[in-house]
């Protein structure tokens, strides 16, 4: 176990991004599913393990390449959750040489309206202070985060991550991360570039996801499917580990079996 990441297991590499407000952690269940396989690691991204300063997405994309680098993994598949898959569309379209595949969970390429950069503006800039997230702030973001089913069900996932946000991630640091994915531009069209096989997990009761937009997805990127997770929303691969691996594992078999 390392401060930036964990590493499981041997064979090709499986590398994951989180999204904004998660951790490495969060694909605890696809290191324990995958790392029998394959070498499969987890890293957090620059919110807790970088410098606390303005980035882009294509910096978080050069953070990965350079992971990758210090590992000395010549190719991987990349999943990304949320901004860890826009990230990955990014990191797709500068090093596609460095991929065997795709996996984006909970992802989209759509920029965001004025209205919801507005929105967002709005409240992501109250986090631009000292300290950790502030407790009002968590419990307004899980409801985005986590699906209806896993509030009603499993509050306990819910109750950990937001104790998790409140002593673990800076405040500042999600302040200059949301900048990042909030002025990102529309890949939508660019994701016909995109020359290795893609995987996209969505989770049926995500609020944050145009349903629509992934279809399109699927349909620009030249090899790709897509998988929607039952009963889960934003974090469709924790919410529901079970469906979620099924399908990624079904999914490398298809990318790394001659």
């Amino acid at each position: 176990m390392h401060d930036l990441y964990v590493e499981r297991g041997t064979g090709p590499a499986v590398v994951c991004s989180h999204g904004t407000f998660m951790d490495r952690t969060m694909f605890d269940p696809q290191i324990a599913a995958l790392s029998d396989s394959y070498r499969t690691i987890a890293y957090n991204s620059r919110v807790l393990a970088g410098p606390n300063v303005p980035h882009t997405l294509d910096d978080l994309a050069d953070d990965c390449r350079d992971l990758l680098d210090r590992l000395q993994i010549a190719t991987c598949v990349l999943v990304g959750m949320s901004v860890g898959g826009m990230m990955a569309m990014h990191f797709a379209l500068r090093y596609q040489d460095r991929l065997d595949g795709l996996v984006l969970i909970d992802a989209f390429a759509y920029a965001f309206s004025p209205e919801e950069k507005t929105e967002f503006g709005q409240r992501f800039s109250t986090l631009d202070r000292d300290g950790m997230l502030p407790r009002a702030f968590a419990e307004w973001v899980a409801p985005l985060c986590f699906g209806e089913t896993t509030q009603r069900k499993n509050p306990a996932l819910v109750d950990h991550w937001v104790e998790r946000w409140c002593t673990t991630i800076p405040a500042r640091s999600v302040y200059h991360q949301a900048l990042s994915w909030l002025d990102k531009p529309d890949l939508t069209q660019a994701l016909s570039q995109i020359d290795v096989p893609t995987l996209i997990l969505c989770g049926d009761e995500d609020v944050r996801m145009n349903m629509d937009h992934l279809d399109e997805m699927q349909a620009n990127i030249p090899d790709a499917r897509l998988v929607k997770i039952p009963h889960a929303g934003h974090t469709s691969n924790l919410e529901n580990p079970v469906a979620a691996n099924r399908a990624i594992e079904a999914f490398l078999d298809r990318v790394y079996t001659p």
